[in-house]
């Protein structure tokens, strides 16, 4: 085998882990039991620690110098240029800090869910600062040799190669048409009418299901489920949405199925000759949000109101 073939085989294993520690946190905000969240907190952490260990992995380093110069199709030098730069990253990120991060932010889930439901923040807050505080210094680790601030330095995780900088001249750039676009519709004579009743549960599951079938969601790869706040999870073969209702506002089930299936939807077809590679999961945040959106306004809302 080539260098190229022995660096795929492994970054296929790494993948394949890191789907099983997505499916931890798809089970925690689903169907796991309230009192198990201090132990999935461990279970995250050492998961997070074999997958620092293998994206760390000294072999990648080696792999990746042998390729240099041998790998001439663009879909291998693209797949060369996302794992170059997952190891780089990960390399500054220590090990420790890794482990607790997943800790964190996994039992900090339960803690915030209760908090959310009692309508009372106050004892998510130390959580939150710590989670904070993390984050810093990861931020601070993955901007060593650079000139970026902490934001840039964890913007890049989501939205690759993007800036404060360039973002906000974008959303300057938008904002007058919204505004006006907004000042528009909000002035216009024609309100809808609010919807007045209560709405059992069964009944908009049954119709989220219905929704996902239409707008393409394939249930074979798929399953719904509730969470406290709607998701997307998975990739490839076994990509997993939630959503959530409220017996006085079923568009929020809806629009919240709509959404998660937008992402879902573009999860599930992504060519499957890339599966658990790093070219077999979205571009970046801001392209998966705007399938998520078109699914949801351009599509679910706008026909609501025609």
């Amino acid at each position: 085998m080539s260098a190229f073939d022995d660096l795929m085989t492994f970054t296929r294993e790494t993948q394949a882990l890191d789907q099983v520690a997505g499916r931890l946190g798809w089970d925690q905000e689903t169907v796991m039991p309230e009192g198990a969240g201090e132990q999935r907190g461990e279970e995250m952490a050492a998961m997070a620690g074999v997958l620092h260990a293998r994206n760390t992995d000294p072999r990648i380093g080696e792999w990746l110098a042998a390729c240099e110069g041998t790998v001439t199709d663009e879909v291998g030098k693209a797949q060369l240029r996302h794992i170059r730069r997952r190891y780089d990253r990960m390399m500054k990120v220590p090990a420790r800090l890794a482990s607790e991060l997943a800790r964190a932010t996994s039992t900090g889930q339960g803690i915030w869910a209760k908090a959310r439901a009692a309508n009372d923040p106050a004892p998510f807050i130390p959580v939150l600062a710590k989670i904070i505080e993390l984050r810093q210094e990861e931020a601070d680790a993955l901007r060593q040799g650079t000139n970026k601030d902490r934001y840039d330095a964890l913007l890049d995780d989501y939205e690759p190669a993007a800036t404060q900088e360039l973002l906000s001249r974008m959303f300057d750039g938008l904002r007058p048409r919204l505004t006006a676009l907004r000042d528009r519709v909000m002035g216009a004579s024609y309100q809808p009418k609010p919807l007045m009743g209560t709405f059992p549960e069964d009944g908009q599951l049954k119709l989220s299901r219905e929704l996902a079938l239409t707008f393409g969601y394939d249930l074979n790869h798929g399953r719904i489920d509730k969470a406290v706040h709607p998701f997307s999870s998975g990739s490839g073969l076994d990509v997993r949405i939630t959503t959530r209702t409220n017996p006085e506002d079923p568009f929020n089930c809806f629009y919240s199925t709509i959404h998660e299936v937008g992402h879902a939807a573009y999860e599930q077809n992504i060519d499957r000759a890339y599966l658990l590679t790093p070219l077999g999961q979205g571009v970046s945040m801001g392209v998966h949000e705007s399938q998520s959106r078109s699914y949801e306004n351009q599509i679910g809302r706008s026909r609501a109101f025609t």
